[in-house]
């Protein structure tokens, strides 16, 4: 690709990211972001990134908007690559049926907390409070599944050029562990502190990581992971990734 003609796509990557950043009509933006795609290289995605920073967004914003795009130009792709058309034994199935547990988890987490709220009491053996344990111990199994991404899969990625994907989802990773370990800190102190502050940290700590944790999966299951896909068509580098996934283990299942 030539220098000039790199440098015309990384503009014209800039000129839609703030069109994205604005709210312009998204069929035109994905129109627009399909036909792009196909001449970009990672140097055009960084050069756009840098270009936005450098007038004042927010690096987080930044890169927000260019997975959006990346989003909106696979779109039409994206059909063919969710879990229900990848093999059986395939670790992205595998990793994605996990996210679907996760939700069922903080869905829980959710309803648990808003009955704890409701009482004027909770000991170490009432239903809710056993119950609030239960799911918060395979949440923080969940410590499994974020080793498998960062050290396993984001690294192919990473070699690919994608590293601003996977940096985004590193951030959540960071986030979403100091909540479920405050989680973790909390239903350990239930004897320790006033049943109303227990109350208060519970809903707050579970108001931040249902919609944090929510957003993030959905990042990965509709922008990084299908991404994945199409730049890592390699067998064997799946079965690589795959051999040492299962070094790690799976949330919940352990040999």
């Amino acid at each position: 690709m030539a220098r000039g003609h790199e440098s015309n796509c990384a503009q014209a990557i800039t000129k839609l990211l703030r069109r994205i950043g604005r709210g312009d009509d998204p069929r035109l933006l994905c129109e627009e972001a399909h036909k792009l795609i196909t001449d970009v290289n990672p140097r055009d995605i960084v050069a756009a990134e840098q270009s936005l920073v450098k007038d004042g967004y927010p690096a987080r914003t930044v890169q927000q908007l260019s997975a959006a795009f990346m989003f909106m130009g696979m779109h039409r792709e994206h059909a063919d690559r969710n879990k229900s058309n990848l093999p059986e034994n395939h670790i992205l199935r595998r990793i994605m049926v996990e996210h679907d547990l996760i939700r069922c988890l903080l869905a829980d987490l959710d309803e648990v907390s808003q009955q704890i709220q409701d009482l004027a009491e909770l000991r170490d053996v009432s239903s809710e409070f056993r119950r609030l344990v239960h799911i918060v111990s395979h949440l923080n199994v969940m410590k499994e599944h974020i080793d498998r991404e960062e050290h396993v899969i984001f690294p192919y990625l990473k070699k690919y050029g994608w590293e601003g994907l996977c940096r985004t989802a590193q951030g959540d990773h960071l986030n979403i562990g100091i909540e479920i370990n405050n989680l973790v800190r909390l239903v350990m102190s239930l004897n320790d502190v006033r049943f109303e502050q227990f109350k208060i940290w519970l809903f707050a700590v579970a108001g931040r990581l249902l919609p944090m944790g929510l957003e993030h999966l959905w990042y990965e299951d509709e922008i990084l992971y299908p991404m994945a896909l199409g730049v890592i068509n390699d067998t064997d580098v799946w079965e690589r990734i795959k051999a040492l996934c299962e070094e790690i283990g799976y949330c919940g299942i352990h040999h």
